[in-house]
């Protein structure tokens, strides 16, 4: 059965949580000073919206810890152009931060594990999952062998599609990182490169593939709507999209999304608590009560959009 429309962009959606360390694999005001003590934030109604609601700019919150700033930073993998897009006072940010913690070490990353990670088991075949004219349209677009491609899993495969059509020579994480490394800061990790690589084929299948092919590809569509949302820095956008995924499938979305935020929360409270952190995590990460804003205020953390320097 070929997917839903929305299950779709739901399933785009959550892979921009993994997308840093896909990509690595298949191509091999200042943040200190004195805050306020995090507090309980003030309760809002059921049906109150969030008072960052409708703001618009880049993905990041201000989040007050007991002695100092830190900073909550959503990424996007694909078609951002770090060094073009970001604003000046948002590397300002990372500047002034003594600490940065991002997903895995995409750095890290070994082409000998990534092989095997990314390849069918025996038996399979690439080929035989596809329409012939897609797969024939895959073979062209990607520019890799038949004979290497047939024996690749479907989330491979759309990660070398992703690299044709949203070319970023440095995305935006691994561009975080570099500037973080170059300016001496303590780099983290919250959980291992190949825990991320090995979700992969539990949540990205074959007809999700297809529909990045054919004529009229919905899939390329709807991921260039996930591409403008961050762009626009549309949280709202990017929070119904994410409603959408838990809806479709709750077990994608608890193994993708919702827990690994839950796992987070205990690794970032030390880091948050001496402050002058500066945290990037992809944007799926953000939406929602599951997600790490919500989090955070639950655990007593202000958090505050900043979309001006």
């Amino acid at each position: 059965m070929r997917p839903r429309p929305r299950h779709l962009r739901a399933t785009l959606f959550s892979l921009l949580g993994l997308a840093a360390t896909v990509g690595a694999a298949a191509s091999a005001s200042a943040c200190g000073g004195s805050a306020a003590a995090a507090g309980t934030a003030a309760a809002r109604r059921p049906d109150a919206l969030p008072d960052d609601h409708g703001l618009r700019g880049p993905l990041l919150w201000e989040v007050q810890g007991p002695t100092a700033t830190s900073y909550l930073f959503g990424t996007l993998h694909l078609g951002f152009r770090a060094d073009r897009e970001l604003p000046r006072w948002v590397w300002d940010k990372l500047g002034a931060c003594d600490t940065f913690v991002m997903e895995a070490d995409i750095g890290a990353v070994d082409v000998v594990q990534v092989a095997q990670l990314a390849s069918l088991p025996d038996g399979q075949s690439l080929s035989d999952m596809l329409p012939a004219e897609s797969w024939k349209q895959l073979v062209e677009m990607t520019g890799v062998a038949e004979s290497s491609l047939r024996t690749r899993q479907p989330w491979f495969a759309a990660e070398l599609l992703f690299e044709r059509l949203y070319p970023t020579p440095v995305p935006l994480d691994l561009a975080l990182m570099q500037r973080a490394s170059e300016l001496k800061k303590e780099v983290v990790f919250l959980e291992d490169w190949k825990f991320q690589l090995e979700l992969l084929p539990r949540i990205f299948t074959a007809d999700d593939l297809g529909e990045l092919l054919g004529p009229e590809p919905k899939g390329r569509r709807l991921m260039d709507e996930l591409i403008q949302a961050y762009r626009a820095g549309d949280l709202e956008k990017l929070a119904a999209i994410a409603s959408e995924d838990l809806g479709d499938d709750p077990e994608r979305h608890e193994l993708l999304v919702a827990g690994r935020n839950r796992n987070w929360i205990p690794k970032l409270k030390p880091h948050l608590a001496r402050g002058r952190t500066f945290v990037a995590v992809g944007a799926a990460h953000f939406p929602g009560d599951d997600g790490l804003i919500e989090l955070l205020r639950a655990e007593g953390y202000v958090l505050s959009r900043v979309v001006a320097p």
